[in-house]
């Protein structure tokens, strides 16, 4: 899967929220109920103000060959409220019959859209209406785009991988970051040779879960800095500049009227959250806590009327 191409899937059949049929009759006319038979686009959910809807994000590594930023995104457009669940990378997916089933990986194997979509959809036991996949030239078009983002960096960070052309040095202190160095904070992970200062361990300890953290807040400065100056005609023009090299299902009129709510939206209506589970000293794997998971998905992810995947498991497609 190249860059610069939108892949548009008519033919996979990705769930989709909709509100179950109110059958009391009781309760007056049901006839503007949708039908949970049809397929409504994003436009035709949000202009109700009623059906909150969930899609995927990623953000693929250097090569692409695997995705560097994994999100499960509500949009509530009745509460005016967006909810946010960080997935580790490492994260083991069940059910899928590949090597080293991690969830990074997924979207890059053959048929890997619907393998990755549906796998983490089964794995959360949540609907996806869609899912958004941007690499990193795109995303530092959007922070160029906007303009750029003030962002405090806690400690020096400086790392070097002359493989992936990565050269991380950012001092200590408050930057105004361009695209660039925005992809350069949001990649460090760990310092040149594991040399480990005590101030750096305070911020980073080489794992995911600390660059989440960092990922997060980086987004929440984004949304304090951005939200209520950026108005929509500019969220328009930067839709339709990257569209292009965006890979979804959606369309060019359902992202834009995604984005209506975005020059309104403020920090008290983000719900950041990141997957519960463990991560064993001695597992490659990030094991996600069930319990704790369904209790997240429940209160900010839910939909009634949720729509199976049917009898065939779909995390069985593009296995190899």
């Amino acid at each position: 899967m190249g860059s610069g191409v939108l892949y548009y899937i008519n033919n996979v059949d990705l769930p989709v929220f909709y509100e179950e049929p109110d059958n009391d009759p009781n309760n007056g006319n049901n006839d503007d109920k949708p039908n949970p038979n049809t397929n409504p686009g994003l436009s035709d959910l949000l202009d109700k103000k009623q059906y909150p809807v969930n899609f995927l994000l990623f953000v693929g590594d250097f090569d692409q060959t695997n995705t560097d930023f994994i999100a499960l995104v509500n949009y509530n457009p009745e509460k005016s409220e967006f909810s946010v669940l960080s997935i580790p990378r490492d994260t083991r997916v069940p059910g899928v019959a590949i090597s080293f089933p991690k969830v990074n990986s997924l979207y890059a194997r053959p048929n890997g859209q619907e393998l990755a979509v549906k796998s983490i959809a089964n794995m959360l036991k949540v609907n996806v209406k869609y899912f958004v996949y941007i690499n990193l030239s795109t995303f530092r078009q959007v922070i160029d785009l906007l303009g750029g983002v003030d962002i405090d960096v806690p400690v020096d960070l400086k790392y070097d991988d002359p493989t992936q052309n990565l050269h991380i040095n950012i001092p200590k202190g408050r930057h105004h970051m361009d695209g660039k160095m925005a992809e350069e904070y949001l990649r460090f992970r760990k310092p040149n040779n594991n040399e480990y200062t005590s101030e750096l361990l305070k911020y980073y300890d080489g794992s995911d879960l600390s660059r989440i953290k960092v990922q997060q807040n980086f987004v929440k400065e984004l949304i304090k800095q951005k939200a209520n100056i950026v108005g929509f005609a500019k969220i328009s023009q930067i839709v339709e500049t990257i569209f292009d090299n965006v890979q979804t299902n959606a369309t060019m009129s359902d992202v834009l009227n995604l984005a209506k709510g975005l020059p309104t939206v403020s920090l008290d209506k983000v719900n950041f959250f990141v997957l519960p589970g463990t991560a064993e000293a001695d597992s490659i794997y990030y094991e996600m806590n069930e319990a704790k998971t369904a209790e997240i998905i429940s209160e900010y992810f839910y939909s009634r009327g949720n729509v199976s995947f049917g009898e065939e498991d779909p995390t069985e497609q593009g296995a190899g």
